[in-house]
């Protein structure tokens, strides 16, 4: 009788720490979610963070991408931006970028889309 209760104790205690897990990880992630999805604001303006596709013309490099799409506002240095498109693109190894290849970049902007 004994180790029944015991038994039963413990498979109680066992659910609730299952229970409270679940519960933690599911609050962490909406956090999560909600905080890398809330605007930007900057200089009494509000930035929306987008991506798009670009494609790589003839002679482009990224260092050249991001000096055309980066400002100064969201990015300290050319090489920031330049990270984060790498990232995003998954180049771990190599900067190496061909001519009409598509490559994902972001940008900002006021706008809601």
């Amino acid at each position: 009788m004994r180790t029944l209760i015991s038994l039963n104790r413990r498979q109680a205690l066992i659910g609730a720490i299952v229970l409270a897990a679940v519960m933690i990880l599911f609050i962490g992630a909406f956090a999560i979610r909600t905080k890398a999805g809330s605007p930007a604001e900057y200089d009494g303006n509000v930035y929306y963070k987008y991506t798009t596709m670009y494609r790589v013309c003839d002679g482009d490099t990224l260092t050249s991408i991001a000096e055309r799409y980066m400002d100064e506002i969201h990015y300290s240095s050319v090489s920031e931006y330049v990270s984060e498109v790498r990232k995003m693109n998954q180049m771990y190894y190599s900067d190496e970028i061909k001519a009409g290849e598509l490559i994902s970049i972001c940008y900002y902007s006021t706008e809601y889309k």
